[in-house]
């Protein structure tokens, strides 16, 4: 049995005590770097600085922000970059730390907004949010694990006010309670300026300069502190929460890691002790458990898509018959041939660039538009402009057609991964399959196409680079770049494009009772010749892309998507020390599951070389094309075609129709919860209240006229 005395010591001790105990143990050089740290930090957001700083990412690029201190000395930015690197922290088992985060760092700068914007001090600091990836910087990942909740604790008076609480007395006081005492371990005096705040302490009473003042008041009181023993004491405190877990968990020995590090102590690991758990053992004078494995480097996964190229070699290699190998490597897929789902759809995948390719190489003037050639949202029924449903299919061949529609026909839920569903739109699927490549070279061909033909572009041609920057990095990151001379080329074309020619227009007046005319609503536009121009030089940028690129970039898209969910799997082995389940593998999976394997979970753990736990079933109740589906759905609520105008002439009826298209265009996801769950949903599974019934006269009334009806034309188009 691990003695736990020293253990017991520090869980027992309030923040003080804890230090002098550190001091008798000879740790007091221990986290002098880090109270350093915290300690320069409080006194430089007191003194009015802004002490982080936050880019936000590209536009339209998830998780790009850049968060950074402002105010380190160059002894301390060496320590920062040592101990908080994402990196390091998980060379030494620190798996469990998040590699994206979405930070609220918003009492960080706080002071110095009440300082110098004491007017908006509130709400600037709840601007300050950074979605980022921690290994960004190392300042994100001890924003992280310290800084958001050191400033969290000194700005709980302030922010406590700001959020105007409505619990009931006995609930504020508990609260204010809790913030009191923590400002007690921290060594803070509780003077009037601070009780001010405290339930019933006279805030209510003070007007707005009032509490202006009194927010300002506030930090002075803090700045009377010795601010590292501000930061020294918040260590104590949390270490303390983190040993009093270790040592109830301890009761037949040194706990796993993973059996004490839930999420709210996770940070304190990080923090302290750089992720490292063996040195957190250390410091509590406890040996490791026999049985911790502390993973300092995640395997590099393997993956096992390329079976139909290899199995030649393969027979060569053991002298068997390319036929038997070519058996067992279906047998291993668990597919009808030796070819594996991966292979299959990059050859399709291939196959529909080059007709896509060829479809915007010929398109000319005087053709219709090209919207719609490629599915990229869910159909919906409205007014206004908007892509030519199932374009595709006038324009592709049947064949690939057919084989998209068979090859992208099935997704997982992460809700419900046991079950493969219907995918209403096959071709969407596809789409994003594809990814960014597709929707640049899409995008550009159709901006080309209404800079010229009109009524408008979403984008002039000079802003063909700002409009895809998102699709323009990540094509950049998968090493597949867009030569930069496109947009110049583009640009210069511009000059030689025939002047701007208004297109018809239409008017409609609607006259009021006293016979004037009481609105106008006009359409029209302009066009400019020279379409061609512009199709050529694009049509040349894309072929050269293609040539260079596009195999390289499938393989990109594919090996990205599958090693991701292998290296989230490790990951998530290292951290937990056992394999996740369906549903935790499928919250980071999906993707891959549903671009390259129909939705099929346990075809990619096969692919990554696991086993899944799991076997799934497919279910398809989606009886007819979704489109179909949709307008039948829209037509059985009473809803019907309708125009721009009939908003001003009849709004009433515009918005009724306008509620009835988006529950219709929602009725294929109502199908694939019903194929999940076996059953038909029920109102709270579906999230019905994200939609508008007041067509119906409410939820409660709208509800069961919206499942039988969708019970009506499956029954009818079943029979």
């Amino acid at each position: 049995m691990a003695d736990l005395s020293f253990a017991t010591a520090i869980t027992a001790a309030a923040p003080e005590q804890l230090l002098h105990i550190e001091d008798e143990a000879g740790y007091s050089g221990l986290f002098s770097d880090v109270d350093d740290l915290a300690g320069a930090l409080i006194a430089a957001a007191l003194s009015g600085n802004k002490i982080i700083s936050i880019t936000p990412g590209p536009r339209g690029q998830k998780n790009r922000d850049l968060l950074t201190f402002a105010m380190v000395a160059e002894p301390q930015r060496a320590f920062i970059d040592k101990s908080f690197s994402l990196s390091a922290q998980q060379a030494r088992g620190a798996w469990f730390l998040p590699e994206q985060a979405s930070l609220k760092p918003v009492t960080m700068n706080m002071p110095a907004y009440l300082q110098h914007h004491p007017m908006h001090a509130i709400t600037a600091a709840g601007h300050d949010v950074a979605r980022l990836h921690l290994a960004s910087t190392p300042d994100a990942l001890a924003t992280w694990a310290l800084f958001i909740a050191l400033f969290d604790t000194l700005m709980a008076p302030i922010t406590e006010r700001a959020a105007g609480s409505v619990q009931s007395a006995e609930t504020q006081q508990q609260t204010w309670n809790a913030i009191l005492d923590a400002y007690r371990r921290l060594g803070i005096q509780i003077d009037p300026a601070i009780s001010l705040f405290a339930y019933r302490g006279g805030w209510t009473s003070l007007d707005r300069n009032g509490q202006i003042q009194a927010r300002v008041a506030l930090l002075d009181r803090l700045t009377n502190h010795d601010p590292r023993q501000i930061a020294a004491r918040f260590r104590a405190d949390r270490i303390r929460t983190l040993a009093a877990k270790t040592v109830k968990k301890s009761r037949s020995g040194t706990p796993l890691a993973r059996q004490v590090l839930t999420r709210s102590l996770q940070p304190t690991l990080a923090a302290y002790f750089g992720g490292d758990w063996l040195a957190f053992l250390d410091y509590l004078q406890l040996p490791p458990n026999a049985n911790e494995e502390i993973v300092t480097a995640l395997p590099k996964p393997k993956l096992y898509v390329g079976g139909s190229a290899k199995a030649a070699t393969a027979a060569a290699e053991h002298g068997l018959e390319v036929e038997d190998v070519q058996a067992m490597l279906a047998a291993f897929t668990g597919q009808g041939g030796p070819v594996s789902p991966v292979e299959r759809r990059v050859e399709v995948l291939t196959r529909w660039w080059n007709q896509f390719d060829t479809i915007h190489a010929r398109q000319a003037t005087g053709m219709p538009s090209l919207w719609g050639l490629v599915e990229d949202g869910l159909y919906s029924i409205g007014y206004g402009p908007g892509p030519v449903p199932r374009l595709y299919r006038k324009l592709l061949t049947p064949e690939l057609v057919s084989e998209v529609n068979e090859l992208w026909d099935g997704i997982t839920l992460p809700r419900w991964p046991e079950t493969i569903v219907s995918e209403p739109y096959p071709h969407k699927l596809m789409a994003e399959t594809l990814g960014p490549a597709l929707t640049f070279w899409h995008g550009v061909a159709l901006t080309a196409w209404y800079v010229c033909e009109g009524p408008s572009s979403r984008t002039p041609l000079t802003g063909l680079g700002s409009y895809h920057e998102r699709d323009l990095t990540a094509l950049a990151d998968a090493k597949t770049p867009i030569h930069p001379s496109l947009f110049d080329e583009l640009a210069q074309a511009e000059r030689y494009l025939g002047p701007p020619e208004d297109l018809e227009s239409y008017t409609h007046e609607l006259p009021l009772p006293d016979g004037h005319i009481g609105i106008r609503v006009t359409g029209g536009g302009q066009r400019r010749a020279g379409f061609e121009i512009l199709r050529d030089i694009i049509t040349r940028h894309r072929r050269g892309w293609t040539r260079r690129y596009l195999a390289e970039y499938l393989y990109y898209r594919w090996n990205h998507e599958l090693t991701t969910a292998a290296r989230e799997l490790h990951r998530f082995l290292a951290a937990k020390g056992k394999a996740p389940t369906f549903r935790q593998f499928a919250r980071f999976a999906t993707p891959a599951a549903n671009h390259w394997f129909n939705g099929d979970l346990t075809a990619l753990y096969t692919a990554v070389g696991e086993k899944a736990p799991a076997v799934t079933r497919r279910v398809d109740l989606l009886p007819i094309d979704a489109h179909d589906f949709v307008d039948a759905v829209y037509a059985r609520l009473g809803g019907q075609r309708y125009d721009e105008l009939l908003r001003i002439t009849d709004f009433p009826a515009a918005n009724r129709f306008r509620q009835q298209s988006r529950l219709a265009a929602a009725s294929v996801y109502f199908l694939q919860i019903a194929e999940a769950l076996g059953r038909i949903p029920e109102a709270a599974e579906f999230g019905a209240n994200r939609f508008e019934w007041e067509w119906a006269g409410g939820l409660d009334k709208g509800w069961p006229i919206y499942q039988h009806t969708i019970e009506q034309i499956l029954t009818k188009t079943h029979d």
